[in-house]
């Protein structure tokens, strides 16, 4: 069936009436978001804590239905592709700015190649554009997909493998202390850490609720639903304020070898994390710790003393990022010293397509859109922007890559000493 026949649809954050339940329509959109990750179909105490998390998220799903299909073998309210978004801040170096979140993106393998994910994607964009989104962000499972509706890459991350066979030892002596506690007692001071470093870490991208409930363990890791097995704790600086916190869990003995997973750690402060680090080497029983959502650029090999107990793996791509508003985006956005530079932007959807004069004084910007563009100092495609806007290359690597084209090696030079920032841009958690 063409796309046009196709019924696009919201489905409401409702609850069946006669019983209190979610909805039948609520239940069927995420089973159908489920199967596309393989996850097998939600209980009904999965569904009331899900539709309870969404609903705290402000969440709006979407649907696209083939009415075609026989109603004897499929129910009705079945969705043939799904799609939710919501909305959170993005630190973009400067400021917090709204952020247009795109997640739980699906299209069952009997309607591919019809165009339903252009329709979703182009129509979503197009309304977030008009509502005053500066940017649109998701996550992407499989990487070639979006970058032709104008998403750059702008975040990395990879799990930190510490070796903790014998005594781990660092470089700095051990500061403030470390409590351990139920997790239950996170419930305010997740929330409260998390906005702290999100207020300090470019790149960082607003938490859903399900994060707080993952916290205090009401949910596990994979499932809505208690996780038995999670512990936490807590690091007190030497005023006795708490500057991070830590959730981790054994993976078994089965494991090989004996092995933490943590969970989540946040930290306010570079010392809080290296001493809640400096706790789980501590373990007993343990000879191995995990720690998912590491920078790029970690940089605990520079803490410890022997730094070959340290590896990485799992490399990916994080966040990839859509510019809705060129102006709106990079002027919250760092810069270095002064100068002015021009920017053409191609753009397939049309939403940012321009050329932009860029007019920076001692680190903050003044954009414009230039109304009879003359040649500019770089252009580059909508997707370039993503990595620019965040600071997550070099000017020189996007130009070398082909992303970035510079009129001139001056005026590449310029650039890379107005944009180029240090350190990388980082989140620690997804959506």
């Amino acid at each position: 069936m063409p796309v046009q026949q196709l019924r696009f649809a919201e489905v409401p954050l409702e609850r069946n009436p006669a019983t209190g339940a979610p909805s039948a329509a609520y239940a069927a959109w995420v089973d159908t978001a489920w199967e596309g990750f393989h996850e097998k179909p939600a209980t009904a105490e999965q569904l009331e804590q899900l539709l309870q998390a969404e609903v705290c998220d402000g969440r709006v799903l979407t649907g696209v239905f083939d009415d075609s299909r026989p109603t004897d073998l499929v129910d009705a309210l079945t969705p043939v592709a799904t799609y939710a978004s919501f909305t959170r801040t993005m630190n973009l170096g400067a400021k917090l700015l709204p952020a247009h979140l795109i997640t739980m993106v699906t299209v069952r393998p009997t309607h591919r190649r019809r165009g339903i994910l252009r329709k979703l994607l182009s129509t979503d964009l197009s309304e977030a554009k008009d509502a005053g989104f500066a940017l649109a962000v998701l996550t992407a499972t499989e990487a070639t997909i979006y970058g032709r509706f104008g998403f750059g890459r702008a975040t990395e991350q990879q799990v930190l493998e510490l070796d903790v066979r014998g005594a781990v030892d660092f470089h700095a002596a051990a500061t403030g202390s470390v409590v351990q506690l139920v997790p239950a007692k996170l419930a305010d001071i997740a929330p409260e850490l998390f906005a702290r470093f999100h207020e300090s870490q470019r790149g960082s991208i607003g938490r859903q609720e399900s994060y707080t409930r993952m916290a205090t363990g009401a949910w596990g890791d994979e499932q809505p639903e208690p996780d038995p097995k999670l512990r936490a704790a807590v690091y007190l600086d030497a005023h006795g304020v708490i500057q991070g916190y830590v959730t981790h869990a054994f993976a078994g003995w089965e494991s090989t070898p004996p092995t933490l997973k943590v969970r989540d750690l946040v930290a306010a402060t570079a010392q809080a994390r290296r001493e809640l680090l400096r706790f789980l080497a501590n373990l007993d029983l343990v000879e191995r710790v995990t720690v998912p959502m590491v920078a790029a650029n970690d940089p605990l090999t520079w803490a410890l003393v022997d730094p070959s107990r340290i590896s990485y793996t799992q490399r990916q791509h994080g966040l990839w990022v859509r510019v809705l508003d060129v102006v709106a985006a990079f002027e919250a956005r760092e810069y270095r010293g002064s100068g002015t530079f021009t920017l053409q932007v191609q753009d397939p959807l049309s939403l940012v397509a321009g050329t932009y004069r860029f007019t920076l004084t001692e680190g903050t910007a003044s954009i414009g859109l230039l109304e009879n563009p003359e040649p500019a100092d770089a252009s580059c495609e909508v997707t370039a922007l993503g990595p620019l806007l965040l600071g997550a290359c070099t000017v020189r690597d996007l130009v070398v890559a082909g992303l970035l084209k510079p009129a001139s090696p001056a005026a590449s030079a310029t650039l890379g000493s107005l944009l180029d920032l240090p350190g990388l841009p980082h989140a620690i958690n997804g959506f």
